[in-house]
């Protein structure tokens, strides 16, 4: 599951999943139950962007190719 939640709504600062720097973008990316800079989501193996879906194994994100290794 990836959304899209504005990050001014969040009543405290969230911390990037990839990073772990908190974020102050305008808008921060939800996986599961974690919060990512939209330029942390990327694929695990290849760095491809994950802009509209993504795979989430051991807390490792993977676009559907490399998932599916």
């Amino acid at each position: 599951l990836l959304s899209v939640s504005p990050g001014s709504e969040c009543h405290h600062r969230s911390v990037c999943e990839g990073c772990q720097r908190p974020i102050s973008d305008r808008f921060l990316m939800r996986v599961n139950d974690s919060s990512w800079h939209e330029e942390c989501l990327q694929c695990t193996v290849c760095q491809q962007p994950l802009t509209t879906s993504c795979y989430f194994r051991e807390r490792k994100l993977y676009c559907k190719h490399d998932y599916q290794q």
